[in-house]
């Protein structure tokens, strides 16, 4: 069973009010990253931007994939996918409301078995549980995990 990290969209035009999420993605990546046999990092880019590297996250085993839309399962991201064989994604990052399910469920339509790292979630929105309660009743609560970061309080 082969598994990757995928961390979406943790990059300095993202933040705003989570930038609690950026510390809490980065020592994971730093304890936990050369555990997966993948590690991916999204940077969005978007038209204020374009000719800008705003991504924070950095890992030596990372990829970097850019995306222009909200699913982070582009034909880069599958190609990485299907060449490292791949069958289980652990899903993290901003927006939880937006990109985090959007790609959950691209990733779920392509067949891997999804896993989403409850405490790596970050929300635009102030009400982000309900992506998080979405993300449960899709996955099952043994899918999503409490691994990474401490208990944030909001």
């Amino acid at each position: 069973m082969k598994k990757a990290l995928l961390i979406t969209d943790i990059q300095s035009d993202f933040l705003g009010n989570m930038d609690y999420i950026y510390p809490l993605c980065q020592e994971y990546l730093d304890k936990s990253g050369d555990q997966y046999d993948l590690v991916i990092l999204t940077h969005w880019k978007h038209e204020e931007n374009h000719n800008e590297h705003t991504l924070l996250l950095k890992h030596p085993k990372a990829n970097v994939v850019e995306k222009r839309g909200y699913s982070a399962y582009n034909d880069e991201m599958k190609k990485l996918l299907e060449d490292n064989k791949i069958d289980t994604v652990h899903l993290a990052g901003i927006d939880s409301d937006m990109t985090v399910l959007a790609t959950m469920y691209n990733l779920l339509d392509a067949g891997y078995k999804v896993q989403v790292l409850e405490r790596l979630l970050a929300s635009f929105s102030t009400r982000g549980w309900e992506s998080t309660t979405i993300m449960r009743f899709v996955l099952g609560d043994e899918n999503v995990l409490t691994l990474g970061g401490g208990r944030v309080w909001v």
